[in-house]
């Protein structure tokens, strides 16, 4: 339940507050965007990435492809800051990871993992999470960022109508929609998307798309995908791959999806 979940979190804070350097409290606005610069890593004895350099430009949307193992998902934790690269650096707007507040940093981060976990309670608790600095204005704004605000609005008690257990009662895209307002109602500057929209139907995923494009104004977004309809909308393409990044060419990156 709720409760669980907060005294969840403000464990995990004690323990982030105390394990970490949290820098010099320098809190990057993402207004340039993100460079990984001669980054290598290891885990477990396996060399993960050797000399690896990124750029996630602000307000751009950036897809990372490539096959399981190639570690997609060890860049989004070396950018969230939860591992620290054995060589070479991470600067967001300039400033070095390890110079960060990065609680401060990762106040500024969306996300939306592949699987969505729905609490079998109202629209408008799992967009906020029972956080009571978050309003439900707060809500309506995620929710129409989010593209699902005219099917919530004509639901029969509105944000107030509960979802069913697990969001039975959406439908697998409207269940991502709900994932994303959850993404933005705390106002992130990084939106990072993991595989959000692998289970969706080729219709859900376009229109989603078609969502994220209109983000993308305003927000910085990272997204670890295979599906060639995100890949399209997307400024840039790396396919990560035995350690190394390859930039693609936008109009060729549909060929290299496998």
């Amino acid at each position: 339940g709720e409760s669980a979940y907060w005294s969840l979190q403000g464990s995990i804070d004690a323990a982030t507050a105390a394990a970490e350097h949290l820098g010099d409290g320098r809190a990057p606005s993402l207004e340039q965007g993100i460079r990984v610069e001669h980054l290598s890593f290891s885990y477990d004895q396996r060399q993960v990435f050797e000399d690896l350099s990124l750029e996630f430009p602000a307000r751009t949307l950036t897809a990372l492809i490539g096959p399981s193992g190639a570690g997609k998902t060890t860049v989004i934790d070396l950018v969230i800051g939860l591992v620290r690269p054995s060589a070479g650096e991470i600067f967001v707007d300039g400033i070095a990871m390890g110079e960060l507040d990065l609680r401060a940093w990762r106040s500024l981060i969306g996300y939306v993992p592949q699987d969505t976990v729905l609490l079998h309670d109202s629209v408008l608790h799992n967009v906020t999470l029972g956080d009571t600095a978050l309003t439900p204005a707060d809500a309506e704004n995620a929710l129409r960022a989010a593209g699902i605000w005219d099917f919530v609005a004509a639901l029969p008690e509105g944000m107030n109508t509960l979802v069913g257990e697990r969001g039975g009662k959406l439908s697998g895209g409207q269940r991502q929609r709900v994932a994303i307002a959850r993404a933005l109602v705390s106002k992130p500057r990084l939106l990072i998307l993991d595989e959000a929209t692998s289970a969706l139907d080729p219709v859900s995923e376009r229109e989603i798309c078609q969502t994220l494009v209109g983000l993308k104004n305003d927000l910085t977004i990272l997204a670890i995908s295979h599906d060639s309809a995100l890949v399209d909308i997307a400024d840039r393409v790396y396919e990560l791959a035995r350690g190394q990044a390859r930039l693609l060419e936008p109009q060729r990156s549909t060929v290299q999806i496998k």
